[in-house]
């Protein structure tokens, strides 16, 4: 179902590199240490594998082969499937989207913390979120991913995210280096390594680690669809997904042996939750030695992870009003990002000097739980539905095996159009009851 005129990657290899940029993000690097933390280290590293295996894979198959297929953004896909399904990629796009909104001001906060440490005038967290600095900073990431989406696919995403991904690996691997050569760390890589087989058959920690799976493979928002709608025809989603799998559990694996190895250095707990980047690592840094250029170069890390992933889920609202009403790149743009401005500006003015609020609780952190825990698992169930049960599963089955050289059976799509689905909303369950 070729679409003529319609933007493509550049290249094969551009494509990988802006996939693995949107899921190699800010939840490879501070999320999946703190939650394999507060679930049992390495026994977390092993259920996780398996989730990621299994689940995330299936659902990362299934996003790229619907864009390669239809040639379009979520919205218009679901509605070709059937006109009455446009709600739900609407719904996707509309989670992504606030999701984007707060993901931007945690941006923010990196970005200031390495001007921070650039200049030599770090201050505590708490000192930093009652400043005007987080919203500065909040509208300098909301500039940054505009100006970049609204170059375009090839010359402006594509690009951005092979020379951030590289650089961000030159980054990360002597900081691993450094941090595995520091004091204790030995007893860091033995607790993020060595499995505790009693939390196996807990399903608060198989609900965490389908939680992570959303949170770093990007699937579930539809921006998979839609990197996958620029994609040729003629390209494998299989082998491309499980090159793009690899390279993020690469990432959160060496990222988990780095931060652990930081933590453990300076005695620090490894299940402190959010806090870890913003308050205890800055603490480990302000210790060891050579932590004055260490912490600039991990908030530049964090920074890299994160605008890729970002502008994925900036170009996911881009696509979709290109695609449903017709408007030109520049359009759309600005219309995101006046709009992710707005939405967002509560998030971060919530740790600002303004401390805004709801029922005590910071908005940000209302936001994170309502569209992180609940949101995207949500839209992304129904996306899973829709997509297995509605779409002819012939076709489905053509398409996932076209051009690949890992075939799947018919047999086992039948069981994961089950199985996707019934995986998420066992997982939203657990974490109700939990």
């Amino acid at each position: 179902m070729q679409v003529t005129g319609r933007e493509k990657w550049g290249s094969y290899g551009g494509f990988l590199f802006a996939a693995i940029g949107s899921a190699v993000g800010v939840g490879n690097i501070w999320r999946f240490p703190y939650v394999a933390g507060e679930n049992g280290g390495g026994a977390f590293l092993g259920i996780y594998l398996v989730v990621v295996f299994t689940f995330g894979l299936s659902f990362m198959v299934l996003e790229f082969t619907l864009g390669r297929y239809y040639q379009t953004s979520v919205i218009v896909a679901l509605q070709k499937i059937r006109k009455r399904f446009a709600w739900a990629g609407a719904a996707m796009v509309a989670v992504t989207f606030g999701v984007l909104s707060y993901y931007m001001a945690i941006l923010g906060w990196i970005l200031s913390y390495f001007a921070m440490y650039a200049t030599g005038m770090a201050v505590s967290f708490e000192e930093y979120s009652q400043s005007w600095y987080p919203l500065l900073s909040f509208a300098v990431i909301a500039a940054v991913n505009y100006l970049i989406v609204r170059t375009g696919v090839r010359s402006g995403i594509e690009k951005v995210s092979k020379y951030g991904i590289l650089l961000f690996v030159g980054i990360m691997v002597p900081l691993t280096a450094i941090g595995l050569t520091l004091p204790g760390a030995g007893e860091g890589v033995t607790f993020y390594l060595t499995p505790d087989a009693t939390v196996f058959s807990d399903p608060q920690v198989w609900a965490a680690a389908f939680g992570q799976a959303f949170f770093s493979l990007s699937i579930g928002m539809g921006v998979l669809l839609t990197y996958g709608s620029y994609l040729g025809q003629k390209r494998p989603v299989v082998s491309s997904s499980l090159v793009i799998i690899g390279a993020d559990l690469a990432v959160s694996f060496v990222a988990g042996l780095m931060i652990f190895s930081f933590v453990f250095s300076n005695d620090a707990n490894p299940a402190e939750g959010t806090t870890l980047v913003f308050k205890v690592l800055p603490q480990v840094f302000s210790t060891i030695e050579l932590g004055a250029v260490i912490a600039p170069l991990f908030f530049v890390l964090l920074l890299l992870a994160g605008i890729t992933s970002s502008i994925s889920m900036f170009q996911l609202p881009v696509s979709a009003l290109e695609d449903s009403l017709g408007f030109s790149r520049r359009k759309a743009a600005s219309i995101i990002g006046i709009a992710a401005f707005v939405a967002g500006l509560p998030s971060a003015l919530s740790y600002s000097a303004v401390d805004l609020r709801v029922n005590g609780a910071a908005v940000l952190d209302v936001v994170n739980d309502a569209l992180g825990d609940y949101g995207l698992p949500i839209v992304g169930a129904v996306f899973a539905i829709v997509a297995t049960w509605f779409l002819d599963k012939k076709i489905l089955t053509e398409q996932v095996n076209l051009y690949s050289r890992v075939k799947v059976p018919a047999g086992l799509i039948s069981v994961a159009r089950v199985a996707v689905p019934l995986l998420i909303v066992v997982t939203l369950l657990t974490q109700l009851v939990g």
